[in-house]
């Protein structure tokens, strides 16, 4: 027996007011709830640290200067000391030097892989060699749509030919999707200042493993308005040589076919400064 219009009448208003108290819902959430979007973090970070203007500034051969940025790095990197190996390591052992530590098996390969971004050569900031440590944030809402060779789509044409090195050398069917990061001086001068920079590890691609991400579609729905549970893996930016004496204006983002890069926006990169002395 079919329905009357009288039942029918009911259902589609009753589908109305749902679907308008829905509508309302997704506002007022879209209104009182803050803004979240996926940050790349910068480390180490000052005591007075802001988004638009922060400065990492030492003297290479005066330890009392860079040594505020070696603990720093030790105490950001304590999270993620562990007794459990892990492969490939997430990040460099750090919190005593190698000779002042009792021995883990598993902090040995960590400090190799690592090398020379480790707190045995004090993470490079004593040879007025710095490394950066870069990790993701707030991405337990997001789902990343990697850029790679195994699905027909357009690659940026500015992408950096490493990365496209790295699609074509480990596709993504074989060895997982990255999210990948690229490093550069912000302006012609600073291109020129910055000098030769390495991403560590050096024997893996430049980016973040998905595999390794917490990101929503891996974890329960009513989770995913909660800080980061676990934290993601870090890519280390190595600077082999930069110039002395001047302030280096360093940018870095990701690149995933979600995120549109604005250099006028937070999300999905990041900039500091280099001020070596």
């Amino acid at each position: 027996m079919g329905m009357d219009k009288r039942t029918i009448k009911i259902i589609v208003a009753v589908v109305s007011v749902v679907l308008v108290l829905g509508i309302i819902l997704g506002v007022l959430l879209a209104i009182f709830l803050p803004y979240r979007y996926v940050e790349l973090e910068v480390w180490p970070r000052s005591e007075e640290y802001n988004h638009y203007e922060p400065l990492i500034h030492f003297r290479a051969g005066d330890p009392g200067s860079w040594h505020v940025w070696y603990k720093r790095i030790n105490e950001f990197l304590r999270d993620y000391e562990t007794t459990v190996p892990e492969e490939p390591p997430r990040a460099p052992c750090s919190i005593h030097r190698h000779d002042q530590r009792l021995p883990v098996p598993s902090c040995e390969r960590a400090l190799n892989m690592w090398a020379p971004c480790n707190a045995d050569n004090f993470y490079g900031y004593a040879a007025g060699k710095p490394c950066v440590f870069l990790r993701l944030n707030h991405i337990h809402y997001w789902v990343p749509e990697p850029y790679n060779v195994s699905k027909p789509m357009e690659i940026p044409p500015e992408m950096p030919n490493n990365i496209k090195q790295f699609m074509q050398q480990r596709p993504a069917h074989h060895y997982g999707d990255y999210v990948w990061v690229s490093c550069n001086g912000e302006f012609q001068s600073d291109e020129e200042n910055v000098g030769p920079i390495q991403y560590i590890p050096a024997n893996l691609p430049p980016g973040f493993p998905t595999n390794r991400l917490t990101t929503a579609d891996r974890i329960p729905y009513s989770a995913r308005n909660l800080p980061d549970q676990i934290h993601g893996p870090l890519v280390a930016v190595f600077f082999e040589n930069p110039r002395r004496g001047v302030v280096i204006n360093v940018e870095c983002r990701i690149w995933t076919r979600d995120i549109i890069y604005r250099s006028s926006s937070r999300v999905g990169h990041a900039r500091f400064e280099l001020y070596i002395q």
